[in-house]
């Protein structure tokens, strides 16, 4: 139970910070060599790097949130360019075509809800999806595997603790406030321990997190274990790629790959960005890079942005991630196993890594299984700390106890750090990141999306939303 994220796990709670949102309670818890002008079709050939037209605007990454921001402006008839450091669109949504037998995500893999706006893409292209279903999760390896869309879930094994709850202190974390409160982690309801896997350890988390959830689960105690939640379980897998709707929207955009900004140059209705492979002018200038690259500085603003900016930059924060991705010849549960052969999620909380999605199911003509392994903040960075190899054998070590089977192989092995990418820096911003105030524009001629988003359509709705401002000051002048 846990997810990749993409994922959106914190909504805005004013000045006490963020608090997770149900879903993260219920879920359970992330080309070429030369320049390449993209457009509709086909790839072209490559184009020198600089030219003197002037563009209505540029876009500075071509992720979900830059290509967000250039379809608006571009469907709004406006001359849009798009620069693009990589080789390939879509930034941390990285749909991986070579590594196995049918495409896996290196990066956001999951759609979250049934009413985020990509779904008009996914439906007017026709594309597959799956809801994840089936949640299954455990305290640990011996432990009962118990129905994660059930109030199983919130049963505590031990039994509930009694008395009213003290309310947490103020510094007080949330392992200290559960060990004051009587509750220890061999009595987490597995909802309660789930808060760990899409965000960090109980001895960093604020009390906050979990005091709510855990008043939940002692006012629900009657409840029978069998009784479905009232809301399903609300993420979502693209069969065959998420890379489908990143084409979808980058259809006719100009796009050019392999252009790394390295300054811009600004003034009242005009930027001028140079890059490694020329300089390109326009009279607005739409940032969608992740805030890890301007946290960084490796885009350098002459003159400097204003101060507040730059401070609220240096106060983004990414969360470690581990994704590992394993493939195997066929199922790994055997028959007869308490969790249905059609799974879409095992957590075992009590290993590292805990949570295991099934990647390929649905995939039609697939006979093997893909699984992939997820860990965020202090346990994700225990793995990250270790030789490949070694992350690999901890997440077969996880499949193998959960299946109870001891030969099981893999035939294919995968993982990431977007810590080490230099143009993310980090997978997404963490419960401690600044999140708010950075948005706002620079005059009417520099406009901010992305940056500290983590999922798609959130990043996609920041490009629009950007896009906007730009289009205002453009009929303005």
């Amino acid at each position: 139970m846990s997810h990749a994220r993409e994922i959106d796990t914190m909504t805005e709670s004013g000045a006490g910070g963020v608090q997770p949102t149900r879903r993260t309670v219920l879920g359970l818890g992330a080309a070429g060599a030369a320049s390449l002008m993209l457009t509709a079709g086909a790839r072209p050939p490559a184009v020198s790097g600089s030219d003197e037209r002037m563009w209505d605007a540029i876009v500075l990454g071509a992720g979900a949130a830059g290509l967000g921001a250039a379809r608006t402006l571009a469907d709004e008839g406006r001359r849009v360019l798009v620069l693009e450091a990589r080789d390939r669109i879509g930034g941390r949504m990285w749909t991986d075509r070579t590594s196995m037998s049918i495409p896996v995500e290196r990066g956001a893999e999951l759609v979250h809800g049934s009413r985020a706006s990509t779904w008009e893409i996914i439906e007017a292209a026709g594309i597959t999806t799956r809801r994840q279903q089936s949640i299954w999760g455990r305290l640990a390896p011996g432990t009962p595997w118990l129905d994660g869309t059930t109030y199983a879930s919130l049963k505590f094994p031990l039994g509930a603790p009694a008395g009213p709850l003290p309310d947490p202190e103020d510094g007080e974390t949330a392992l200290a406030w559960l060990t004051r409160v009587g509750i220890p982690p061999e009595n987490y309801p597995i909802l309660l321990a789930a808060i760990e896997v899409d965000s960090e350890q109980f001895d960093v988390l604020p009390a906050a997190w979990v005091a709510d959830t855990v008043a939940w689960a002692i006012a629900e105690q009657d409840v029978p274990a069998e009784t479905p939640f009232e809301e399903p379980y609300d993420d979502h897998r693209v069969i065959g790629g998420y890379d489908q709707v990143l084409r979808a929207i980058a259809t006719g955009l100009q796009i050019r790959l392999n252009t790394k900004v390295h300054t811009v140059e600004h003034r009242a209705g005009r930027v001028d960005v140079h890059t490694s492979r020329g300089s390109y002018k326009a009279k607005t200038l739409v940032v969608a890079l992740p805030g890890g690259v301007l946290k960084h500085g490796d885009v350098v603003f002459d003159p400097p942005l204003p101060a507040d900016r730059r401070d609220g930059l240096q106060e983004i924060e990414y969360l470690p991630v581990f994704k590992g991705i394993l493939e195997f010849a066929g199922p790994v549960l055997p028959a007869g196993h308490p969790v249905p052969a059609a799974w879409d999620v095992l957590t075992t909380f009590g290993v590292n890594p805990p949570s295991v999605w099934n990647a390929s199911i649905g995939t039609p003509g697939y006979a093997g299984e893909v699984a992939v392994f997820w860990a965020t903040g202090g346990r994700a960075q225990e793995l990250l700390d270790l030789p490949e190899a070694e992350r690999f054998a901890a997440a077969l070590a996880n499949v193998r106890d959960a299946a109870g089977d001891q030969g099981l192989q893999y035939l294919h092995a995968s993982t990431y750090d977007w810590s080490e990418d230099e143009y993310a820096r980090g997978a997404y911003p963490g419960p401690f990141s600044r999140r708010t105030g950075l948005n706002g524009p620079i005059g009417d001629t520099i406009f901010w999306a992305g940056m500290v988003t983590s999922t798609i359509h959130a990043s996609r709705n920041s490009g629009i939303t950007a896009a906007r401002q730009a289009l205002a000051a453009l009929a303005a002048r």
